[in-house]
């Protein structure tokens, strides 16, 4: 299963980023490259929202094959028309729509069968290994994406990413009848999936950090044409490669992650992160150099990748079992919701000042909003440690 969504996820950042490179190839406007990514996140987040409604009414098979399979018939639709009608920012635009609309569903049906068919006590190693495809996805997506769009085009670009999604497809066809969870006594509500995040304050504080790191940090990605053209490197194989970059040290989470929770608090682990990706990212705005920038966006993907996994096994675990997939769902909502509008807000700052003072400008409000929680958290000491992990034991999911 991890091999294939590896396929599949490495296609879909290659469109993604072939998109955005499209885009600002043809306005040469930050604010556009924004439009186009948000036109994904808002769909996705969007679509995050009723993701666990539409599993418990169509169960776990159908919702994310019937996604794949329009993720495949979007791919291909797209290859014809920007082979007989151009790369228009409109089609990209609704592209971004429907890949979004079910890239949600993708996502929430994988989570819960990757909880479904691991062990309990594993379960940390396979988020994990999940969020490692993810980052491995991000080098092998935007390379071969910027060398594949330079060297044959944009409409073969679409047409192989179509087929990416294939393998995928069956595994999850095949994997989906295995995992026996009882039928709940009652079918769960969005609502009580919410009441949750207000119970417990573990789950209240991951929803809140993510939002927060998403919102500032997150549009990074998005933004990256714009980035790539201030260190005065505009091909599509540079752009690929610093994103890559990226994706290098989002790996390195993977060989990390357990020690370090082994031996810390899991917020002050997430804490530390998030702060060093802001000063991460005030160095970045500050640095011109493309080989000073490549080793600064590989510590970041190592400092964001360690927090976005923590605070999804952190859901997992806390989250109880007969609501889990709503409470996935919301968490999944809110993330996704902020990085569009982050991406919006680093699009219109770029346009009206220009991109290294959006990355400053990030990169301050990071690590004065993160570094207040760390600085709470720390003034609590152990106690707030011990409440928060006799709290992630005492909820019905952990």
């Amino acid at each position: 299963m991890l091999a294939a969504a590896l396929l599949a996820r490495t296609g879909a950042t290659m469109v993604g980023l072939s998109m955005g490179f499209v885009a600002y190839e043809q306005t040469a406007s930050a604010f556009t490259v924004a439009v186009v990514a948000a036109s994904f996140g808002g769909a996705f987040a969007a679509s995050s929202l009723i993701a666990g409604h539409v599993l418990t009414r169509i169960g776990l098979r159908a919702m994310p094959v019937g996604a794949l399979a329009s993720q495949f018939a979007g791919a291909l639709a797209l290859a014809s028309v920007t082979s007989t009608a151009g790369a228009d920012v409109t089609w990209l635009i609704i592209f971004g729509v429907v890949a979004g609309l079910a890239s949600a569903f993708i996502f929430v049906g994988s989570q819960m069968l990757l909880h479904g068919v691991a062990p309990g006590e594993h379960l940390q190693r396979v988020v994990s290994l999940d969020a490692a495809t993810m980052s491995v996805s991000r080098i092998a997506g935007p390379a071969l994406g910027g060398v594949l769009l330079a060297v044959i085009g944009i409409p073969p670009v679409f047409l192989i990413a179509a087929f990416s999604y294939l393998p995928l497809l069956g595994v999850v066809a095949v994997l989906a009848g295995r995992p026996n969870d009882p039928p709940p006594a009652h079918r769960a509500r969005l609502r009580e999936a919410a009441r949750y995040f207000r119970q417990f304050r573990i789950l209240r504080w991951a929803l809140l950090t993510a939002a927060l790191a998403e919102l500032i940090a997150l549009p990074l990605v998005q933004m990256m044409p714009a980035v790539t053209e201030s260190l005065n490197r505009d091909a599509a194989d540079r752009l690929g490669i610093l994103v890559a970059c990226v994706a290098v040290g989002s790996v390195g989470q993977v060989l990390v992650i357990e020690r370090l929770r082994a031996q810390h608090d899991t917020r002050v682990i997430v804490g530390v992160a998030y702060v060093a990706a802001g000063a991460l990212l005030l160095e970045l705005a500050l640095d011109d150099e493309l080989f000073v920038a490549g080793a600064l966006l590989v510590a970041f993907g190592l400092t964001v990748s360690i927090g976005r996994t923590m605070l999804l096994t952190c859901v997992h675990v806390a989250s109880p079992d007969s609501h889990r997939a709503h409470v996935l769902s919301l968490y999944i909502f809110v993330t996704a919701a902020a990085t569009p509008i982050g991406a919006l807000l680093w699009g219109v700052v770029a346009d009206w000042l220009n991109i290294d003072a959006t990355l400053g400008g990030a990169g301050v409000l990071l690590m004065f909003g993160i570094g207040a929680g760390l600085i709470s958290i720390l003034r609590h000491g152990s106690g707030a440690s011990h409440s928060a992990v006799a709290e992630m034991a005492k909820a019905p999911g952990g």
